[in-house]
């Protein structure tokens, strides 16, 4: 039997507080709604998050998802809470009759629903955390209604000190978003059982050295030192977006890169000195 769409009465909201949606940090993060909560919505998405631990539930998936792999690569951003709530719904109310604008409501209940916003990061600018809100919206959406309710949203956290910015397609770079795609299951080496940091020690530098000076598309070079090694196929693809991945070795993410078409530039190589770092605290 297919799940029903829960309706927003009082006891709902009062539930959903009760069972801590909205709040905790990282992988403890509960999101107001997820894709539970919509079982008739053609796209969503879940995608395990690098910085929260925990799984993300989005319901668009080309904006919210690729905004996300984009706060991904971010170094300044340490955490990512999707559809966060503005609670109370008395003070959205309240901002809502200020600005003379109609708050959201349910359309069979008829109760007032909490709104929420689509991220909200949690940042690190030296020593200090703060926060930053992010609305994602492509511009064809951006209809009276739709820049009503981000009215609401915008005036509630700045009321808070928070900083708010709509997010559009044109904030979005598409081959930094696709490049993080391609790497992201690879953050951590028990993705693939038979890779581990003894065979990474002793691949690295001859990828590294192979794709400096071979003018060859980075899936044939991969590909020749899987066969000369006795590897799996694909042991020395994913061994390098490991190490793209964790930084260890720095590419141009803003270009795409295309492994069956183009050589890989390598700008920094950060390898050696994370292994020392690495030996030191095993």
């Amino acid at each position: 039997m297919a799940k029903r769409r829960q309706r927003t009465t009082a006891a709902t909201i009062a539930r959903r507080i009760k069972e801590g949606r909205g709040q905790g940090h990282f992988k403890d993060y509960k999101p107001w709604l997820t894709i539970h909560d919509f079982p008739s919505l053609g796209i969503v998405t879940r995608v395990p998050g690098w910085k929260s631990g925990r799984l993300h539930h989005y319901f668009s998936e080309h904006f919210e998802l690729a905004h996300h792999y984009q706060m991904e690569w971010a170094r300044g951003v340490i955490d990512i809470r999707e559809q966060y709530p503005l609670l109370s719904v008395e003070k959205t109310l309240f901002i809502a009759q200020k600005l003379g604008i109609k708050h959201p409501i349910d359309p069979k209940t008829k109760y007032p629903i909490v709104m929420t916003t689509d991220m909200m990061l949690t940042v690190r600018s030296e020593n200090e955390a703060g926060f930053i809100v992010h609305s994602i919206k492509p511009s064809n959406k951006l209809n009276q209604r739709v820049l009503e309710k981000l009215q609401i949203e915008k005036y509630y956290f700045e009321d808070l000190g928070i900083e708010w910015r709509l997010i559009t397609e044109k904030q979005i770079n598409y081959d930094l978003v696709r490049n993080v795609e391609w790497l992201h299951s690879s953050k951590s080496l028990e993705e693939i059982s038979y890779l581990d940091n003894d065979l990474l020690y002793d691949l690295e530098p001859v990828l590294y050295e192979c794709i400096r000076t071979e003018n060859k598309p980075l899936a044939k070079i991969t590909l020749s030192i899987d066969q000369k090694k006795d590897l799996p196929m694909g042991t020395s693809m994913h061994a390098v977006r490991y190490l793209i991945a964790n930084r260890l070795w720095e590419v141009d993410m803003k270009r795409r890169i295309l492994p069956t078409q183009n050589r890989l530039e390598i700008q920094i190589n950060h390898f050696e000195n994370w292994r020392l770092n690495h030996d030191v605290y095993c």
